[in-house]
């Protein structure tokens, strides 16, 4: 029943209006004369949580134990002449959410009917999210439990308890006080990756902490050996899955065996120990060891679901050259490079062709597949013709697909050649190449961009605006506010200033993803053309080259006159 009824609870979409007719229901259903109070025989349970929000009052040495709010709510109890209370508590956990489980075993036994009083402290161990607190508060009211919050002087057995009016503010007024705080956490949390602090729990493979500074890391000699070899593996154009095999067959433990050899930590499976090609992934993608500091890798939707949620990589703070770097800046970037694609594809002697997985059918979509041809020449001499084909036809037959064959010689020479022709284009006129690109990748303009950002701006100074208006509503009508400042005013307000906020911030997220997009174009095509002139006298193509221009490649039907062969550039598409 309690699972259920949580439910229910999480999927509603109350507004103030249900936090706001809680307090008149109470006044209305709650008929108990002084003597029924007294003369009932009163099962009580006390609940106490405590959570990292409250740091800033253990700091001022204002005790929030556990132990001391259950004292507190055991002394009341005792005082009322009740039996001894049935406890629950929730230690280090968030009022934001009611997935706590002191809270929903007591609320399960509230369902029972095994209790019929609740005994809190304050409203904010309850909880900080206005909305669900205002619904449990209702639903216990429905149950014909009783109430009681000590700091307040909450009871919900007097029907003219002033609190019970206050009620819906108290809610309101925790949750705001949870966001503040959960802004100041993160405020520090900001600055501290900023400053290139390591704010992780355990050093990446390749560092220790530095004794003297927490914050700090220092080069781990043996691991960092290992990394090291690990980039000019791939640097080699090896898979990561070839590279794993190479550790673990030259007996090489894994980052996390190594951390638990280390650490004392017992070991009882051998997979742990052995590397696979999602570690060596994450090694090559960490800029820890090109000697830069990633923070704020991670984070949680908002102050209320603190689900874990990966960032992408432009939302990280990455400050540069913090510590002693293991590999080259110059190394690093490359292996990003081959990142990008991430289609290597190694023979047995780890050779990569270098079109590899990046050849595509226009017809069915899939890759073309390296193959080779033998042919003997009169003189018994053994001749190989390397070249692709549609991997659906080698696989399933002519019936499947139409033949895309061509040779490797022949494609490395189609692109060598539009590769010199691009580089040879921006080399004339610069200006004019990068109005063309700029053109492709991008409908939008440079007033237009301007223009989003203009609105953007004066979106958030509004944002801004309906905070300090809201706070200000609610702390003349809380906090004693002159004539015409009533509760239902305020309700009124915050409806009004929640409606726009929602809208607003609606506006803001489309802008802000317009904007980037726009600006990220910009940066695409800077890029591609300083890229593009490195390669101007180009006369090879070999694998690391063809991954860090191209993304793909589609190659027509061999039936198809002429033939069509369309390159994809990384960064620009189809130029």
């Amino acid at each position: 029943m309690a699972q259920k009824a949580d439910k229910r609870t999480l999927k509603s979409t109350a507004t103030i209006d249900t936090v706001s007719k809680t307090t008149s229901k109470v006044t209305k259903t709650t008929n108990l004369t002084n003597t029924k109070v007294c003369n009932k025989v009163w099962r009580p349970a006390i609940y106490a949580r405590l959570s990292k929000e409250d740091e800033e009052n253990k700091k001022r040495n204002v005790s929030m134990s556990i132990e001391n709010q259950i004292d507190i709510l055991k002394g009341y109890v005792q005082d009322q002449g009740w039996q001894a209370p049935k406890i629950y508590y929730d230690d280090d956990r968030t009022g934001t959410n009611f997935n706590r489980k002191g809270f929903q075993d007591m609320y399960s036994e509230a369902q029972a009917g095994n209790i019929n009083v609740i005994v809190i402290k304050d409203t904010s161990r309850f909880g900080r999210n206005w909305v669900h607190s205002g619904l449990y508060f209702e639903k216990i009211e429905e149950m014909g439990i009783r109430f009681i919050s000590i700091q307040e002087g909450l009871d919900t057995a007097d029907p003219q308890c002033p609190a019970l009016k206050m009620l819906p503010f108290y809610f309101i007024f925790n949750e705001w006080h949870s966001a503040t705080t959960s802004e100041k956490i993160k405020t520090v949390f900001k600055k501290h990756a900023e400053q290139g602090r390591f704010l992780g729990s355990t050093a990446p493979y390749g560092y220790n902490r530095d004794p003297d500074d927490k914050y700090k890391l220092i080069v781990d000699p043996y691991a960092a050996t290992i990394v090291k070899r690990i980039f000019d593996m791939r640097l080699q154009k090896i898979s990561y899955r070839a590279i794993a095999r190479q550790l673990n067959v030259d007996g090489i433990i894994s980052a996390s065996g190594y951390y638990a050899q280390n650490n004392g930590i017992e070991n009882k499976h051998t997979r742990i120990s052995q590397w696979s090609p999602q570690a060596i992934k994450m090694v090559l993608e960490n800029p820890v060891y090109c000697g830069d500091m990633a923070n704020s890798k991670k984070g949680s939707a908002s102050f209320k679901n603190q689900k874990v949620i990966k960032k992408p990589v432009e939302d990280w703070v990455i400050v540069k050259d913090v510590h002693e770097p293991i590999v080259s800046r110059e190394d690093w970037e490359k292996c990003q490079a081959m990142r990008e694609t991430n289609r290597i594809r190694s023979t047995a002697g780890n050779y990569v062709a270098p079109f590899s997985g990046l050849l595509k059918c226009p017809d069915c979509g899939y890759s073309l597949s390296r193959a080779t041809a033998q042919y003997k020449l009169k003189s018994g001499e053994k001749k190989y013709v390397y070249g692709f084909n549609c991997d659906t036809r080698l696989k399933k037959g002519s019936t499947a697909c139409d033949s895309h064959y061509i040779t490797e010689k022949a494609l490395h020479e189609l692109v060598v050649a539009d590769i010199r022709d691009k580089a040879g284009e921006i080399l004339q006129d610069e200006s004019a190449v990068r109005e063309r690109f700029y053109a492709i990748k991008s409908k939008s303009s440079g007033a237009l961009l301007n223009a989003d950002k203009k609105a953007l701006k004066k979106i958030n100074k509004r944002l801004l605006e309906l905070d300090s208006l809201l706070q200000a509503a609610f702390e003349k009508s809380v906090l004693g506010g002159g004539s015409g400042n009533s509760p239902d005013m305020f309700m009124a307000l915050a409806q009004k200033y929640e409606s726009e906020k929602l809208d607003l911030t609606k506006q803001s997220d489309n802008l802000t993803a317009t904007i980037g997009k726009q600006s990220q174009t910009e940066n695409d095509v800077d890029t591609f053309i300083t890229l593009m002139k490195k390669y101007s006298n180009i006369e090879e193509i070999d694998r690391a080259t063809a991954v860090e221009l191209i993304d793909r490649i589609t190659i027509s039907a061999s039936s198809v006159s002429p033939r069509e062969v369309v390159i994809y550039y990384n960064l620009m598409g189809n130029v």
